[in-house]
């Protein structure tokens, strides 16, 4: 029998090897950084460049013109984008270091604090790297945080230095004046722009362009390079905010190393390996997996969700999108981003006529099955899903999840249409993104895996909920993690830090408040969290986040919020429905083209209950509860983006804004089914 985890005689889950014993604490990275003395994230940079020397490292792609049009009144930016270019294993460690001397000499002490806030590209990780070398703290803000938010790390972390790009220099420059205590801003410049026009910086403050601060100094010399601790503060990781004001978690290189060692045993990647880098280096899981990639000898090309296809928003025609271009093996992914991908696909196979599409859905259907037929799996390959597996660049073999649930028919999908292996993980900034992770070969949907390498679990009781590590057939309660992936604590929030970490037998422990369900097999599957669970009126409870990750796979769907009032007996929910199937579904209840505008659809009942019935139908065939499903709905094209301050940086919705942007429709629909 294969195990992914096994239960300790204390009562702790761990990784467990296919006999079912304990699997032994090393991997492909651990005896190595051991036998190297790797003990912080600069000496995995450094073991990767004494490695891979002259090898490709980081690859950024070329912006050879950009074009702004007026649409609406909304002004877009559409980019002519040329090919990748790149720093060597080398490179990347000289700039690095030239990073740590360049602040040092603007007056930044070992164990000062500064802040990044600045999308994800190469410069990005040269400047973490370069101040932790310096045992300089890093403060790593979501781009998309509102103003307050961004004002609020900026000033409790009381620093005087800030990473930002030339993108996201108007926002700083409004922000600035809320935040005294800053005297330098590193612009990271724009490949055409530069760093623009000389902002209307407050006195005393000074605009430095990346390329200026890396330039060679005559004082380089005298600048002493003190030896970092494994137990240092490396990154103080702000959350995005899902549950009010953003807050910042310490994390030791101990803590990411213990995750890049980790990940290191769940992924098979090597040098050969191309991997393409989209999601929020402000996220743990993304900034561990490029550690991880770069100790491994892996090719990282920097893209952007709004470049990543060459239909995505800011990929002028004639252009390629980045996976083309790139032709990654490896992707991170979130389950949102999954679930766009697999609509956009069903809409460009619909418009081909109901013979292909059927052709198509059936191939998706049965390919699992296929596959033992001899040379089914490559005929499907080769004609039915070749041209869509091009979009991703052709060459992807796996992809890694994680940052909410992902659903059995998205992961199938997934896996049927691409050719790919997904590996679901679950993991929280708390715990540097490591506490559970499919292997490879697992080829089961519905789970996470068993604990990763270095992580403790187990499973505690939670009454209110009626969640028990009694219950039959499988054990069911909070998950605890202990083990050195687990942070610090809160930073200068000892009440919140004391709630949520906490010591026992000399272990420190981490309440994650989510609810698991272990299986025979030692794999977690999440179903439920604390914070998401209500309670309806005659004692049925309801988990928000299971229904919504079921439901938000229907192909007329692209976002859904439902809400419960525990004082009724149903839900109902908030939709953003696809605007280009809400055509189709307007047909189907007798409303021609052209006779209503998209907004009249969505106030239109014929429509509104079309989608209702497509909703409950598709619950149930989920397997959601008559009580689970919403009884009503509320049709909206407003977009919930980072932005709109609707969906964190992780596109998880934030429920405390929802339900106050949303509260008089809510209140309307509940009036209408009493």
């Amino acid at each position: 029998m294969v195990m992914r985890g096994v239960r300790t005689d204390d009562g702790w889950y761990v990784k467990a090897t296919p006999s079912g014993e304990p699997y032994p604490l090393e991997s492909r990275l651990e005896p190595v950084f051991r036998a190297a003395g790797v003990t912080t994230l600069n000496g995995a940079l450094q073991y990767g460049a004494d490695r891979h020397g002259n090898k490709s490292c980081m690859a950024t792609r070329q912006l050879l013109g950009r074009e702004r049009v007026e649409k609406e009144g909304r002004t877009l930016e559409k980019l002519e984008l040329g090919e990748y270019t790149w720093k060597t294993y080398v490179e990347v460690a000289e700039t690095t270091q030239k990073v740590g001397v360049g602040i040092r000499l603007r007056g930044v002490k070992p164990f000062d604090r500064v802040v990044i806030f600045a999308e994800t590209r190469a410069e990005w990780l040269m400047a973490a790297l370069g101040c932790l070398q310096h045992r300089i703290t890093v403060a790593t803000l979501y781009t998309t945080l509102s103003d307050v938010g961004i004002a609020h790390g900026i000033n409790e972390t009381e620093v005087s230095f800030i990473f930002t790009s030339y993108d996201l220099l108007p926002r700083i420059t409004r922000i600035l004046p809320q935040c005294p205590k800053v005297k330098t801003v590193v612009v990271m410049e724009d490949q055409l722009e530069g760093v623009g026009a000389a902002p209307s910086f407050p006195p005393g403050v000074t605009l430095v362009p990346f390329q200026d601060l890396v330039k060679p100094d005559p004082r380089d010399a005298s600048v002493d390079i003190p030896k970092p601790e494994a137990d240092d503060v490396a990154i103080l990781m702000y959350t995005s905010g899902s549950t009010g004001t953003p807050k910042g978690v310490e994390l030791s290189h101990t803590n990411i190393l213990t995750s890049v060692v980790g990940y290191s045993v769940q992924m098979n990647i090597g040098p050969e390996d191309r991997y393409l880098s989209f999601l929020p280096l402000a996220h743990i899981m993304e900034l561990a997996t490029e550690l991880a990639l770069i100790s491994l000898g892996a090719a990282i090309f920097y893209s952007s969700p709004l470049t990543l296809t060459s239909t995505s928003p800011k990929v002028k025609k004639g252009s390629e999108g980045d996976a083309r271009v790139a032709k990654p093996t490896v992707m991170n992914a979130v389950p949102l981003v999954l679930d766009r991908i697999l609509k956009g696909v069903s809409q460009k196979v619909e418009q081909q006529g109901w013979i292909k599409s059927f052709i198509f859905n059936e191939a998706v259907r049965f390919k699992f099955w296929l596959e033992y037929i001899p040379f089914t799996s490559y005929f499907m390959s080769t004609f039915i899903f070749s041209r869509v597996q091009e979009e991703l660049g052709g060459h992807l073999k796996r992809l890694v999840v994680g940052g909410a649930p992902l659903s059995p028919q998205t992961h199938d999908a997934m896996r049927a249409i691409f050719d790919v292996s997904i590996q679901v993980g679950y993991g929280s900034t708390e715990t540097a993104s490591s506490i559970t992770g499919m292997d490879e070969d697992d080829i089961v949907s519905g789970h996470t895996g068993g604990p990763n390498l270095g992580v403790f679990m187990r499973l505690e009781d939670w009454e209110e909920g009626n969640y028990r590590v009694t219950d039959k057939p499988n054990p069911r309660g909070e998950i605890i993690v202990s083990g050195p992936v687990v942070a610090k604590g809160y930073f200068k929030l000892p009440e919140e830090t004391k709630a949520a970490f906490f010591e026992e037998n000399g272990r420190k422990l981490f309440r994650t408040g989510d609810i698991g369900e272990i299986n025979s097999l030692g794999c977690l599957k999440i179903i439920d969290r604390k914070k998401d669970l209500v309670k309806l009126k005659h004692g049925e409870y309801v988990s928000l986040g299971n229904t919504e990750s079921k439901l938000k796979t229907l192909s007329n769907v692209d976002n859904i919020c439902v809400f419960a009032d525990s004082t009724k007996d149903k839900t109902v929910a908030v939709v953003v429905p696809s605007a280009d199937r809400l055509w189709k579904v307007a047909s189907s209840v007798g409303i021609d083209q052209g006779t209503l505008t998209i907004e009249e659809l969505c106030t239109d009942e014929r429509i509104k209950q079309a989608i209702l019935r497509e909703l409950q139908s598709h619950g149930k065939k989920c397997g959601l509860n008559r009580w689970e499903v919403p009884a009503a709905v509320y049709l909206t094209l407003e977009p919930w983006t980072p932005d709109t301050g609707l969906v964190t940086a992780a596109l998880k919705l934030r429920r405390k804004q929802l339900s106050h942007h949303y509260e008089h429709s809510v209140h309307d629909m509940y009036s209408r089914l009493d």
